[in-house]
């Protein structure tokens, strides 16, 4: 893993991004508030090497860093081909107070560890 921020990412992103640059890109990178409590995490995943699957956990955080709301499986793709990139778009609803920063973790596999990420950033909301 290397601490050098490769991701385009919105202005509201945190530089707390750790990637294994050897293996994914992610870029365009934006949380949208959708209003009654709905965000949106949209941007663009560009795999460096083939990956028979890839996953995306959230989540969020309020302004004392209380864990809110916890998405294990926000999104996922199978047969993740290199250099092609991939779009991606979900959305959770936060119904137990007001988030200010989201964690994106992304995984290989079915994580059961945030520590196995090969990438992980926190934006703002």
């Amino acid at each position: 893993m290397s601490p050098d921020n490769t991701a385009t990412e919105a202005p509201s992103a945190e530089k707390s991004n750790t990637q294994a640059q050897s293996e994914i890109r992610v870029e365009d990178i934006e949380v949208v508030s959708e209003g009654y409590g709905s965000y949106s995490v949209k941007g663009k995943i560009t795999p460096l090497k083939d990956f028979s699957y890839l996953e995306m956990h959230l989540k969020w955080y309020d302004s004392e860093g209380n864990l809110l709301y916890d998405n294990p499986l926000a999104w996922n793709i199978n047969d993740a081909k290199s250099g092609q990139p991939v779009k991606f778009s979900t959305m959770d609803i936060i119904d137990s107070g007001t988030p200010v920063k989201v964690e994106l973790l992304i995984f290989t596999d079915l994580a059961t560890d945030d520590d196995s990420a090969i990438y992980r950033t926190t934006l703002n909301v």
